[in-house]
């Protein structure tokens, strides 16, 4: 457990044998920066679900003795702090702020994609411009979240990033007090500098397709054929690609090399790329089933007729050179724009499923040592969602980091 501090930000992480052990280590560590006029208003606040039943006494006890109203965060099946994670254990990842309050607007709400956000809100929104908002939710009280974050987005005209709660137990998150459903987060207005950048974590599988037949979220037919064919005739390519051997090889685990099998362990997937993204981003969605007669395919996405799709790859090679890449592209970005690198914090949002990433030996500590040996050593704190949240869009196996300059 170590704190870190910056000039407008303090946080720290630590694992204990319960929410009361945990939260006292935070406590007194975070109490040793204070002073009575040190402005800290915002807190960040992020609980494994071990601890999900107990998020609402944390949250009390951390109101109470920080002095400190305004919380946002959420439960993960893991947390994440400067240079590590907890994952599967009783843990608590913590952060605080200092803000001007005019700059920044708390807000919860469970209505209609069609009217997203709470009246009280809106002259706030009209008196400031929302350049970021960070928002959390329930993934069990939308039948289409994407849908009702798109809507949010525009509402706000805002770029909206964060992250569902992950949970074995509860679904819940903080906006303010203990949410149960629907999104919440904050708003910080464009005096509050900030820099976003989205790891994809998977790499594309050949060329993309259309598809030509579909209904609802199952694929029927790809560019006239059946789906299953085009699966498999990529994974071909892909042995093909990475070992050499004849595309037309019958896939199986023992026609593989052993020095090449490292190579297969992870996920293929189906994405579809986002339509105008100047990045080649991509929603990746999980293949639920494969119809073994008719090759149809059956896909966590909805879909009509013309959508492009594409399958990729994702394993531990795949996740650390996309995220290095996209934290050094980072860097120089905020360097062109602002003349220097140096955040002051920031939150980091990462998919559930990358939490337990075997990544390469040459990087100790998983993907929040390599985020810390490029970002740097920066109060931070996050979790590992069920599903992130950036441009307002609903990604999966990604990373989201936003930082405060």
């Amino acid at each position: 457990m170590t704190l870190i501090t910056s000039t407008h930000f303090a946080s720290v992480a630590a694992s204990g044998t319960d929410w009361r052990d945990t939260s006292k280590k935070l406590l007194e560590q975070l109490e040793t920066i204070r002073t009575d006029a040190d402005g800290f208003n915002l807190g960040f606040l992020y609980v494994t679900d071990i601890l999900a039943s107990d998020l609402a006494s944390i949250l009390t006890l951390f109101k109470s003795v920080t002095g400190i109203k305004h919380w946002v965060g959420a439960v993960g099946m893991g947390v994440a702090t400067t240079g590590m994670s907890f994952i599967d254990q009783p843990a608590i990842s913590a952060m605080i702020g200092r803000f001007d309050p005019e700059n920044i607007k708390s807000f919860h709400t469970t209505s209609s994609a069609e009217n997203p956000l709470p009246q009280d809100v809106y002259p706030w929104v009209k008196a400031h411009t929302p350049l970021l908002t960070l928002v959390h939710g329930d993934p069990t009280s939308h039948a289409h979240p994407e849908w009702a974050l798109a809507h949010l987005g525009q509402s706000l005209s805002s770029f909206v990033a964060g992250g569902l709660t992950s949970s074995r137990t509860e679904h819940i998150y903080i906006a303010g007090d203990i949410q149960t459903e629907g999104f919440g987060g904050v708003m910080f207005d464009q005096e509050i500098a900030v820099s976003c950048a989205l790891s994809q974590g998977c790499k594309p599988l050949g060329r993309q397709h259309i598809i030509t037949r579909c209904d609802d979220h199952i694929i029927l037919e790809i560019e006239g054929r059946k789906p299953s064919d085009v699966f498999t005739e990529t994974l071909q390519r892909m042995i093909k690609d990475k070992t050499g051997q004849d595309p037309n090889t019958p896939i199986s685990h023992k026609s593989i090399p052993p020095e090449f099998q490292a190579l297969f362990r992870g996920d293929v997937h189906v994405a579809f790329p986002v339509t105008g993204s100047d990045t080649g981003d991509f929603l990746v969605r999980n293949i639920v089933g494969i119809d073994p007669d008719d090759g149809y395919m059956a896909v966590n996405h909805r879909m009509k007729q013309g959508d492009s799709m594409m399958f990729v790859h994702r394993d531990d090679q795949t996740v650390t050179a996309d995220l290095s890449h996209t934290l050094v592209g980072l860097r120089k970005r905020v360097q062109a724009e602002t003349g220097q690198f140096s955040p002051k914090g920031a939150i980091y949002i990462s998919c559930v499923a990358r939490a337990l990433t075997e990544f390469s030996p040459g990087i100790r500590g998983g993907e929040m040592a390599l985020v810390r040996e490029i970002i740097g050593d920066i109060p931070l704190a996050g979790f590992y969602a069920g599903g992130e949240i950036s441009a307002g869009r609903l990604y999966g196996y990604t990373g989201v980091l936003i930082l405060f300059l």
